[in-house]
């Protein structure tokens, strides 16, 4: 151990919780927040929160300046961040001397500042990261990323009612689950497994995005080790002949609540057999020949959905 640092001691109270921690204590519930000192690393302690969050820091004495200091380490992960990792962390930086020690606890408020930003204000910072103009391959300006619509969909409806006030260091695996099974048992309108895994999918790649160096919103993401959701069957269901030719004529009715314009677009992706997307995008100077024998639409790569 470095002469200029010690560990500092835990007091009456810590010693009446100091433990040799484990993986296991970190992931059990508790009632009330709850401190444990690990014996084996003076110092180091675990404190556990109601949600289940377990937070790493270390208590030392800077003999130079007399002064006890706390400093933050990191949230436990039954992945990335066990007791060992913790405890191989601190005996690191006591390696390094008292006042290497320092230096990493030096940015704690700056760095505490980045960990207590909620989901919403991280949901709000992704969306605007996704939707950002950037040049493609192509030479063209277009969103970083193209689908950014139905991320953000997922991101709105799904995510932001439940956790938006949720601190996003603390939401863990637990509160993705239970969101998870939620949206499967209709808690969020029509029961979806679709839509639980749009859900996964768009959290998956937000705690991603948010634990990014330079970001570091949170150590880890808490899309892990989640319950497999039931399998999706595809839809076989197809319109007969019989309702293709109801669904043509009809769109011919004025007494329909569409006007004109609408009624042709859908005619038009009837028979083109076009995705939304690659019809609302539709530029004159994509169609050709239109009054000769072989009329084309010619749809940029850009928006088909499968690009080769």
């Amino acid at each position: 151990m470095d002469s200029s640092i010690a560990p500092s001691p835990a007091g009456k109270r810590g010693r009446n919780s100091s433990v040799i921690l484990t993986d296991r204590m970190c992931e059990k519930r508790v009632a009330k927040r709850t401190k444990l000192y690990d014996r084996k690393c003076p110092g180091l302690y675990v404190s556990i929160t109601t949600t289940g969050v377990a937070t790493f820091s270390f208590k030392f004495t800077d003999r130079e300046t007399g002064k006890q200091r706390t400093g933050w380490l990191g949230v436990y992960n039954a992945e990335t961040f066990t007791v060992e990792d913790t405890r191989s962390k601190v005996y690191g930086l006591r390696a390094r001397g008292g006042e290497a020690l320092a230096e990493t606890f030096r940015d704690q408020k700056a760095a505490k500042a980045k960990r207590g930003k909620t989901v919403a204000e991280i949901i709000d910072e992704r969306i605007a990261w996704m939707k950002t103009l950037v040049k493609k391959p192509d030479g063209e300006m277009r969103p970083r990323l193209e689908s950014w619509q139905n991320t953000a969909s997922h991101l709105d409806r799904l995510i932001r009612p439940r956790l938006s006030k949720k601190l996003a260091m603390e939401v863990t695996k637990h509160d993705i689950a239970t969101l998870s099974n939620d949206i499967v048992a209709g808690k969020f309108g029509k029961p979806s497994v679709s839509n639980a895994r749009h859900m996964r999918k768009a959290a998956s790649g937000l705690f991603t995005w948010a634990a990014e160096a330079g970001r570091d919103y949170v150590t880890a993401s808490p899309c892990v080790n989640l319950p497999k959701l039931d399998p999706e069957h595809p839809r076989t269901r197809v319109l007969s002949e019989d309702e293709i030719k109801t669904f043509w004529h009809g769109l011919d009715r004025n007494d329909l609540p569409y006007d004109r314009r609408t009624r042709l677009a859908l005619k038009f992706e009837l028979v083109t057999m076009l995705r939304s997307r690659e019809l609302l995008g539709a530029h004159r100077d994509e169609l050709f020949d239109l009054d000769g024998e072989h009329p084309r639409f010619d749809v940029p790569l850009k928006r088909v959905k499968k690009r080769r």
